[in-house]
């Protein structure tokens, strides 16, 4: 049985690209993420989620945290922040966080690109496992990056993708291909975000969770951002 069960892993992460990925020292501050499949969407969550499927990428950087108000004031110097939360995420609309990611020679994370970095190749409903613990989530969008009292990390080693802020994604709202529920949402409005947030219900930090919002208006969310690089 014991071989059975190792032939099985062993097959299951060359499928998913996890054997024999390319070995390489990422940039400060970024962690690097294999190119190859992984499940992507859901097949209990909202519609939008669905149907689940094998996506994929190609090999990337993504930051470990959350762009800091430290970092980002220092491409907007008319930013302002709170006294004392330089380390916790900086809140921005779409356009700000697309251009410090410019300005950093980096872009935004596609929807594929940010749901792989936060669930890995096992199709896991949080970034840390299937099983919810209020310990590993960062619930105030004030708090530090990294000050979740379990400290958890994705599958990549990245921190706070669940709770803290939402993130923005490239991508337009649009549905996954075979997804026939109709949303009026749907098309080249809103942007999607990822992650949920402190105000929301553990079913937001799930790593399959979509929501939208214009690319100009946060509003009453706090949205932040990390920045992804490619593999050259």
């Amino acid at each position: 049985m014991k071989k059975i069960v190792i032939i099985y892993i062993a097959l299951t992460s060359i499928y998913f690209g996890q054997v024999n990925s390319e070995i390489t020292n990422p940039p400060e501050g970024m962690v690097f993420v294999p190119e190859g499949n992984f499940i992507m969407g859901s097949i209990y969550g909202d519609p939008d989620e669905r149907p689940q499927h094998i996506s994929t990428t190609q090999a990337f950087y993504i930051d470990k945290y959350e762009v800091s108000n430290l970092e980002y004031s220092q491409f907007d110097k008319e930013f302002t922040y709170p006294e004392g939360k330089e380390n916790s995420p900086a809140i921005v609309n779409w356009y700000k966080a697309a251009s410090y990611a410019k300005w950093k020679g980096k872009r935004l994370p596609t929807e594929k690109e940010w749901e792989k970095a936060a669930r890995g190749t096992d199709g896991r409903i949080f970034p840390w496992g299937n099983t919810f613990n209020e310990t590993y989530v960062a619930w105030d969008r004030l708090d530090p990056r990294g000050s979740a009292v379990a400290k958890p990390e994705s599958p990549y080693g990245c921190i706070d993708m669940a709770g803290s802020v939402w993130e923005w994604t490239s991508d337009w709202y649009k549905p996954y291909p075979g997804n026939d529920t109709p949303m009026e949402q749907y098309g080249e409005t809103y942007k999607v975000m990822r992650g949920g947030s402190n105000f929301n219900n553990y079913s937001f930090n799930r790593t399959s969770q979509r929501y939208y919002l214009l690319p100009d208006n946060i509003s009453k969310y706090f949205v932040g951002f990390r920045c992804v690089k490619d593999v050259e």
